[in-house]
C-alpha cells in the first residue's frame, strides 16, 4: 500500500512542506480534504509563517509570542487564516496589484474644508512645469492602527468619520462642523488633532483683513472589543472576521494664534504633534510699510493632563480654570529667535514639514525633552514668488532640530545634492543602507513586539527617525520622490516618482508608484524576511526601461489565491492580478522596482501623498475621494 504525503512523520511532511513558495502551499490546500487538513495545522501554519513571513506585522506578533512563551496566546489564534493572508498580501505586493480597492467619498464644501495655502513655489524648466507643493488632503490615516478620519459627505449634518480599513466600520467623531471650517486634521501618536476656525470673522477696523479665532481640538481614540485586529482568534465562521468599533474622546483644546489668521491665500501655518506636545509654526505676510519681513512665530504646547475647558467657548479667558489641567505653552519664539536657531523662513521660505521626536516627555524627571524638526527643501529648477535667488546645484533638503526647552545644542542634517546628475550624489538614503547589507544584524528573531524596548523596534525607529533629512526626495534624480509609504519594520517600500522633462532620457515619461523590497510574484521569500534576495541587494548600475515584461519567476505567479476571490459590494472592488497591467518590474536606482498600473497614479495622487504600511495604501483621486488599496 503507498504511502500518501500526508501520512509521513510531521517533520518530514513539514520540511518538504516548507521548500515549496507561501502560494504553492496554499494552492496545495486544493488536492484533496486530507491536504487541506494537513497544511491548515496551526503548528505548521507558525512554521511557514516564520520561514515566509517573520518581518510581517503578524510574523513579529507570532515571535513576540514565542520569545515570551504565551501559550494562550498561541493557542487562541487562527494561524491558517494568518498564513493565508500573509501569502495573498504578499503574492499582490509582488505584483504591485491591490487585492481590493475601496473608495470613500469625501465631503467638498469649501464653506467647511479650506486648508492651508502652500508655498507659491514650482517647478519650471525649458517651459514646462510641475507642481512642487500640493495641498494637505482633508483627510487623515493611522497606518499602524489601521483608522482613516475623514469628512463625510451627509449634507447638513456633514462631520467627521472614523473607518477601519480592516472591517470597514465607521464611527462618528464627536467634532461639531457646524459654523467651523476645518483647515487641516491629522492622527499621530493616539491623538487626533483637528485644526479649525470660526467661520464668521472677528470684526475689524479701518478695513483690515478680517481674521479668524484659530484652535486646534485633541481627542483621544482607542479600540473596543476583544479581538486586538491582528491574530483572528480560532473558531470564527468561515470567512467571517471578528468585529470591535473605535471611541473618540475629548483631550484638550489649543488656541492656535492669540490674535486669530486670515482664512486667505497669503497667512500659512505649519505644525506636528505627539502624544504629550503640540506645535505650531505661523507665517504672516508684510501688511504695513514699517514691516520689514513676514512676522514668523513657534509656539510649543504640552497637553497636561485631559482638560474639559473649551477656549473656542471663552473668547475671552475668563473661565480659564486656575488648576494645573490642560494644555499650556512651554515655549514661543519669533522673527528674532528662530533667526539664532537658523529655522527664520523670511520672504523665501523652504519649510516643508515639521515633527516631532517620538517621545518628548521625560517621566523620570517630568519634563519636556527632545526636539521638534524643521525639514525644509530646495531645488535647482524651482520657481515662483517664494523661491530663492540662490538655488542649489541640484535638490538640497535639510532638517533642522531644535530642543523643546533649554539652549542647545541644535541637530542639522544636511544633504545638499552634490555632484553629477550621472553619479548617486547622496549615500545617506535610509533604503540604500538597507540595500547594501548595513543592517544585516536587526532581523533576527528577539523581538517583534513592536514594543520601544524591542531591537527591532529601536532599528525602524531609527531609520524613520525625523532628525534625518529626507534623502529619499532625491533617490532618482532628476525624478523627485513626491511621497513614499516606508515600513521599516516589514522591510517594505513604496514610492511614488514623477519627472516632467525626461523627453532627453526616456519616452517613458509617465509618473509612476513602485514598491521595493518584495521579491517577484510567487516567489519563495528568505528566512531573512519580506525583503530582496542578496542577488538583488546588490548595487546594480542606474539604468531605466522604458517598458518591462512582468514578473514571472516562481511557480503558478497568475494563479488566483483561496482568499482572493471574495465577494465584494458597495464601493469595493477585488483586484484580479491576471488580468490588471500592474506587476512590471524596472531597474530603479535600488534594484528591483515593481511597478503599479499607469492608471493607478490620477487614483492615489492627486494631492501628491500616499500612506500605510505593509496592509494598505490610502490616496486621493483626480475626484477629491479616498482611494484605500488593500493588499
Amino acid at each position: 500500500m503507498a504511502l500518501a504525503l500526508t501520512d509521513l512523520p510531521y517533520t518530514i511532511f513539514s520540511d518538504i512542506i516548507s521548500r515549496l513558495s507561501a502560494t504553492e502551499a496554499i494552492l496545495c490546500q486544493r488536492v484533496s480534504r486530507l491536504f487541506r487538513e494537513a497544511l491548515t495545522r496551526n503548528d505548521l501554519c507558525i512554521s511557514l509563517i516564520l520561514a515566509h513571513f517573520p518581518r510581517s506585522l503578524e510574523g513579529r506578533r507570532l515571535r513576540t509570542h514565542l520569545r515570551k512563551g504565551e501559550l494562550g496566546a498561541l493557542e487562541r489564534g487562527d494561524w491558517a487564516a494568518v498564513f493565508a493572508r500573509l501569502a495573498r498580501r504578499y503574492f499582490h505586493l509582488g505584483n504591485a496589484v491591490p487585492w481590493k480597492v475601496v473608495k470613500v467619498p469625501v465631503l467638498k464644501d469649501e464653506k467647511r474644508l479650506r486648508g492651508v495655502t502652500p508655498w507659491n513655489r514650482f517647478l519650471s524648466l525649458n517651459g514646462k512645469t510641475a507642481p512642487f507643493h500640493f495641498w494637505d488632503p482633508v483627510w487623515t490615516v493611522a497606518p499602524a492602527e489601521g483608522l482613516l478620519v475623514y469628512p463625510a459627505p451627509l449634507g447638513e449634518d456633514a462631520g467627521l468619520l472614523a473607518r477601519d480599513l480592516e472591517t470597514g466600520i465607521e464611527v462618528e467623531v464627536p467634532f461639531d462642523m457646524r459654523g467651523r471650517i476645518v483647515r487641516r486634521v491629522r492622527i499621530s501618536h493616539g491623538i487626533l488633532m483637528i485644526e479649525w476656525c470660526e467661520q464668521e470673522a472677528i470684526n475689524v477696523i479701518d478695513g483690515a483683513e478680517p481674521v479668524h479665532r484659530h484652535y486646534a481640538t485633541a481627542y483621544t481614540f482607542r479600540r473596543i472589543g476583544s479581538w486586538g485586529g491582528v491574530i483572528p482568534p480560532r473558531g470564527g465562521n468561515a470567512g467571517s472576521m471578528p468585529t470591535y468599533s473605535w471611541a473618540f474622546e475629548f483631550r484638550c483644546e489649543c488656541k492656535i494664534h492669540h490674535l486669530g489668521l486670515p482664512v486667505s491665500h497669503q497667512d500659512r501655518f505649519f505644525s506636528t504633534h505627539n502624544a504629550t506636545h503640540y506645535v505650531v509654526y505661523t507665517w504672516q505676510p508684510t501688511r504695513t510699510p514699517w514691516e520689514d519681513e513676514p512676522l514668523e512665530r513657534l509656539t510649543i504646547w504640552e497637553f497636561g493632563t485631559p482638560s474639559t475647558y473649551r477656549p473656542s467657548q471663552d473668547p475671552s479667558g475668563t473661565a480659564n480654570p486656575d488648576d494645573a489641567s490642560g494644555p499650556y505653552i512651554i515655549r514661543s519664539m519669533t522673527n528674532g529667535q528662530l533667526r539664532e536657531w537658523a529655522i527664520r523662513q523670511s520672504d523665501t521660505p523652504a519649510l516643508r514639514v515639521m515633527a516631532l521626536d517620538s517621545c518628548t516627555w521625560d517621566a523620570a524627571r517630568g519634563t519636556a525633552c527632545g526636539h521638534v524638526f524643521f525639514t525644509e527643501e530646495e531645488h535647482r529648477w524651482s520657481a515662483g514668488p517664494h523661491s530663492s535667488s540662490n538655488p542649489p546645484r541640484l535638490h538640497r533638503v535639510k532638517t533642522t532640530g531644535i530642543p523643546l526647552i533649554g539652549e542647545g545644542p541644535r541637530w542639522v542634517d544636511d544633504c545638499g545634492g552634490g555632484g553629477g546628475v550621472n553619479l548617486p550624489f547622496c549615500w545617506g538614503c535610509r533604503w540604500r543602507r538597507r540595500i547594501t547589507g548595513m543592517d544585516e544584524n536587526t532581523n533576527d528573531d528577539s523581538s517583534g513586539d513592536g514594543s520601544d524596548s524591542s531591537p527591532e523596534k529601536a532599528w525602524s525607529n531609527s531609520q524613520t527617525w525625523p532628525g534625518r533629512a529626507p534623502c529619499w526626495r532625491h533617490d532618482d534624480f532628476p525624478y523627485v520622490t513626491l511621497s513614499e509609504v516606508f515600513d521599516a519594520a516589514a522591510g517594505v517600500r513604496v514610492i511614488a516618482r514623477d519627472c516632467f522633462m525626461l523627453e532627453t532620457l526616456s519616452v517613458h515619461i509617465r509618473p509612476k508608484i513602485r514598491i521595493q523590497g518584495i521579491g517577484a510574484s510567487g516567489a519563495k521569500f528568505t528566512a531573512r524576511g519580506n525583503t530582496m534576495s542578496r542577488t538583488t541587494r546588490r548595487r546594480r548600475r542606474r539604468t531605466r526601461r522604458p517598458s518591462a515584461a512582468r514578473t514571472g519567476s516562481g511557480s503558478n505567479s497568475n494563479a488566483s489565491h483561496q482568499n482572493q476571490s471574495q465577494t465584494t459590494d458597495g464601493n469595493e472592488t477585488a483586484g484580479n492580478s491576471s488580468s490588471s497591467k500592474g506587476g512590471a518590474t524596472t531597474q530603479g536606482p535600488d534594484g528591483q522596482e515593481v511597478q503599479f498600473a499607469d492608471e493607478m497614479w490620477s487614483e492615489m495622487m492627486a494631492k501628491g501623498f500616499i500612506c500605510g504600511d505593509e496592509r494598505w495604501l490610502v490616496g486621493e483621486d483626480v475626484k477629491g475621494d479616498v482611494t484605500i488599496l488593500i493588499f
